[in-house]
């Protein structure tokens, strides 16, 4: 920049007075413009106006023809859906005319008549035609006798629960094994279909359900369906009067659609990509380009669409179009949107061309004019022009100078400052009258901004940060300087200083840097830093030949602090735990937080596992003493796991997982304590991952099994009862006992399911055992703490006992001691309901928890079982009798009967029978059994009727 200029009025004569300065104003704009660019640049805003215009035309008339063809497509689509749908109601309509006219109809005939419907090429998305007979409850076995006869001999209704009318399902085809599966099926046993069949049988109209998923499909997975329901009349085909048609109401057509393959079908068909015509290169990415989703509620009410056409990821609808579509008495709502397809249109292509086009038209022309008439008064106006450049390139340079948000300062070649803008008075926290003349060496702040000065005063540019004031006496900040010295022919004039303040932007880099790193809760470095910090560990322990030590930390049952007191309070435990962490660890170590309740510590220049070991000990240490949050006092301990570099990974994702594997061996261990991973964890990890699998696939493919353990009267030899036991026939590894796989389903929550399927299979073989042997003695069923603590195990039972027509005291239900104790007051709510329902309860493993007369007092409980550690302590010495004796004792004064299990010797049986304890079982009467041997048994001993049921 040149030097300032000097005023110009200080050169004009004392008795002229100044020149006026015109006044700006955009209506005198156009006549000073110069002729050459005034109409050049009319032609140009002209021409660019006429091609916008034509472009928004072009692009308004181009939508309104899209929005037109996409809604008349919708309506074809649209129709073509409605069509279908009643013409698969038509189906219904027929199939119960035909069942009406021929009240005898044969299976057979039946599968006739739907195999003539050609279903899967005419009616996509219809599964089978089936036909649902109405029966009173009290009619089932009749019924089960009439289709048996008819050849279904297999046929059973299901489930056998029941309420005052059945709908059962007794026709069904295409005749094939899904559909098989659901004949027998009582249709009023569900509340969507029992609501949807009463709507079809008062109306005389065909019904359809809701979306649900139909039995056939509930072991793959879910897959939306609805079943149209035409109900069917005894006598006339549709009776006058509501009344009239509950009176005749003999059942129903049942028509189970698919959705999807109701609707894709009408879709692809809309598509010559896609259609029957298609080419080769018709595939997967070739997508329809009209997006169809449907909803059986309003969708803003509807979590999910019921069923969603496939569409690319990521797509924007450019048109969106709703209908309804009545379905059986209900009313569906049709979204559909325009989607690409993938081929240029003429909306994308054509107004922008047309813009381009005009611009490039209309910059033509203007060129034309302006080289006209630049040439006719290029020398006319030469002289003004270089003047005006001049006076406006000054007054550019003065309000650069001026307005710049860049602080600009010019230093004179003595080191004065002779002028700055407001950005740099402004970033110094100094006015400009207080800056000029000041000497800059003595003022500046920083040591190395006078260097930088000096520099730049010898014709050296240079560039600095600083985060010191700009001048002495001024605000602090950080601030980036430049220094340009400015020559003229070999001759330094002054120096242009430039001054930004950078305070904000390095103090959002520095916030976004923690952010990246650091976790926000606990401000412990995050998953990212602790991968670099352990990385930087490695490193460093490859140089010195040490070792570096990942502990893993999960807090012990944090789950309950947050479930029980509240996230909030949870969070504000995760901050003291931190806190703690923290405090016990060297400069160069590293704590942080994985997520959740998980921590991390990376441990330097460790020589020994032992070093390890003592952090992880001062860890406990630490984490013991009570942490006091929100005014309440509570206890967190923590499972450590230990992996050591390069003994067990030597990458910062090995130790971490090595470290995890030995955590959960320390959970398994009793918790509060650590572990160092070893290769058989590493080993036995793995084998639980496939044996959790196998178990998966074991509960979903039936290869589960009961047998039972005979449970003897100490003095009379008798059987007084059985208990079920669990086992597992795998297909390749043969018969895994529960040792193996309980504990795995208990930690992945599989035990629930395992327990459910353990109660019905019960039930029902003591249903079986009463019809064929007049079985009198209750069967016993452990239930684990997880299925107890659920809150559905009342319900469970009844469902069971229920479903197969038991009383109740045909079924005994085994608590652990340790599950009753979690929580007195709920576990007697859930005992009193069983006892309710009529079963026994038994309390199993007495003796080895925190016995107490108070909860055994206040427990609905039937009998207790004497743990078999007791016993094997009698026969081996290990003990006296005391504790067996007082548990009979307790008992008896109790009024409880008590039994002993793990009895494997005579000199057991007799001691047990000295200390007058009532029953036993064990392998000293019978190892358990499959239910085949028990009914043996109990025929050679006569013992089905020897103890009545109490």
């Amino acid at each position: 920049m040149a030097e300032p200029a000097a005023d110009p009025a200080a050169d004009q004569p004392a008795d002229r007075p100044p020149a006026s300065r015109p006044k700006p104003s955009f209506s005198r704009f156009p006549r000073n413009l110069p002729l050459p660019a005034l109409i050049p640049a009319l032609a140009l805003i002209a021409g660019c106006g006429l091609s916008v215009l034509a472009m928004l035309q072009s692009d308004r008339l181009l939508t309104q023809e899209e929005e037109h063809r996409f809604a008349t497509r919708v309506e074809e689509i649209h129709g073509q859906m409605a069509d279908r749908l009643q013409v698969y109601q038509q189906v219904a309509r027929s199939a119960a005319s035909l069942v009406m006219t021929f009240p005898d109809l044969h299976w057979t005939q039946w599968n006739r008549f739907v195999e003539a419907l050609d279903m899967p090429r005419r009616y996509p998305g219809i599964i089978s035609v089936a036909y649902a007979r109405a029966v009173p409850a009290t009619g089932s076995g009749e019924l089960v006798a009439a289709m048996r006869a008819a050849g279904l001999t297999n046929f059973r209704i299901w489930p056998e629960s029941a309420g005052a009318e059945r709908v059962v399902n007794i026709f069904t085809a295409p005749v094939d094994e899904a559909n098989v599966r659901a004949v027998g099926f009582d249709m009023m046993s569900e509340a969507t279909r029992r609501s949807t069949i009463e709507r079809a049988r008062d109306s005389g109209e065909p019904a359809a359900t809701r979306a649900i998923t139909l039995k056939i499909d509930e072991a793959a997975g879910a897959k939306p369906a609805l079943i149209l329901y035409q109900a069917t009349y005894r006598g006339d085909p549709l009776p006058p009067s509501l009344e009239a048609r509950q009176a005749s109401f003999t059942g129903v057509v049942a028509v189970p659609v698919r959705i999807g393959s109701l609707v894709d079908g009408l879709v692809d068909e809309k598509r010559p990509d896609i259609g029957p015509d298609a080419g080769p290169d018709a595939g997967p990415d070739t997508g329809p380009d009209t997006g169809i989703e449907i909803y059986d509620v309003p969708p803003a009410e509807a979590e999910f669409p019921l069923y969603r056409s496939r569409r690319p990821l990521e797509t924007t609808a450019a048109i969106s179009l709703t209908r309804e579509l009545p379905v059986g008495g209900r009313v569906w709502t049709v979204r559909y949107d325009s989607l690409p397809d993938g081929v240029l249109t003429a909306h994308e292509w054509v107004p922008g061309a047309l813009l381009v086009g005009g611009i490039a038209l209309s910059i033509a022309l203007s060129l034309i004019l302006r080289m006209m008439l630049a040439t006719h008064s290029r020398a006319v106006e030469l002289a003004g022009r270089m003047t005006a450049s001049l006076r406006l390139q000054e007054a550019e340079r003065q309000q650069l100078f001026t307005q710049a948000p860049l602080g600009i300062a010019l230093v004179g070649t003595n080191g004065l400052l002779t002028d700055c803008n407001p950005a740099f008075g402004a970033a110094a926290g100094l006015a400009r009258e207080e800056l000029l003349g000041t000497d800059l060496r003595l003022r500046f702040g920083d040591q190395g901004s006078v260097f930088a000065l000096e520099a730049a005063l010898q014709g050296e540019s240079g560039r600095l940060e600083s985060d010191q004031p700009l001048v002495l006496g001024g605000r602090r900040s950080h601030f980036s300087l430049h220094f340009q010295p400015v020559i003229l022919a070999e001759e330094l004039k002054f120096v242009l200083a430039f001054a930004e303040d950078i305070g904000e932007k390095r103090r959002a880099e520095q916030h976004i840097q923690y952010l990246a790193h650091f976790d926000a809760l606990t401000g412990l470095p995050n998953r990212i830093l602790l991968f670099d910090r352990i990385a930087q560990a490695l490193r460093e322990a490859r140089r010195e030949g040490s070792k570096v030590a990942v502990l893993f930390i999960d807090l012990d049952r944090f789950k309950v602090i947050n479930d029980s007191l509240g996230h909030s309070f949870g969070d504000e435990v995760l901050r003291s735990v931190a806190r703690r962490l923290r405090s016990g660890l060297r400069e160069s170590d590293t704590v942080g937080r994985l997520g959740g309740d998980e921590f991390l510590i990376v441990l330097r220049r460790v020589m020994e596992p032992g070093d390890a070991a003592s952090v992880a000990e001062k860890v406990v240490a630490h984490l013991a003493s009570p942490f006091t949050v929100g005014g309440q006092n509570f206890v967190v301990t923590p499972s450590i796991g230990i992996s050591l570099y390069p003994d067990d990974a030597e990458d910062p994702e090995g130790l971490i997982r090595c470290a995890d594997i030995a955590m959960y061996h320390a959970k398994e261990r009793g918790r509060n304590g650590f572990r160092f991973v070893t290769r058989e964890m590493g080993a036995r990890s793995r084998e639980r991952m496939d044996l959790e699998a196998s178990l998966r696939k074991a509960i979903r493919e039936g290869q589960l099994f009961l047998v039972y353990q005979p449970q003897v009267d100490t003095l009379t030899g008798r059987v007084v009862g059985l208990e079920a036991l669990i086992r597992w026939r795998h297909p390749e590894e043969g018969l895994i006992l529960p040792g193996r796989f309980l504990p795995v389903a208990e930690e992945t929550g599989l035990v629930l399911a395992m327990g459910d399927w353990v109660l019905f299979e019960a039930c029902e073989q003591i249903r079986r055992w009463r019809s064929r042997l007049g079985l009198s003695i209750p069967v016993a069923v452990n239930v684990s703490g997880a299925q107890f603590r659920d809150g559905q195990l009342p319900a469970k039972v009844a469902r069971a006992l229920d479903a197969n027509g038991l009383s109740g005291p045909e079924l005994e239900i085994e608590v652990t001691e340790s599950t009753l104790i979690d929580d007195v007051e709920s576990a007697a709510a859930t005992l009193e309901a069983l006892k309710q329902r009529g079963v026994l309860i038994a309390l199993d493993d007495f003796g080895t928890g925190y016995s107490s007369l108070s909860y055994l007092h206040r427990l609905p409980i039937d009998k207790l079982k004497i743990d078999r550690s007791f016993i094997h302590d009698l026969s081996t010495g290990a003990s006296d009798a005391s504790v067996p004796r007082a548990i009979v004792g307790l008992g008896r004064s109790l009024g409880l009967s008590v039994i002993a299990e793990g009895v494997e010797t005579q000199e057991q049986l007799q001691l047990l029978r000295d200390l007058a304890c009532e029953s036993y079982q064990g392998f000293l009467f019978s190892r358990p059994i499959p239910a085949e041997e028990v009914e043996r048994l109990l025929g050679r001993q006569g013992a089905a009727h020897a103890v009545a049921v109490e």
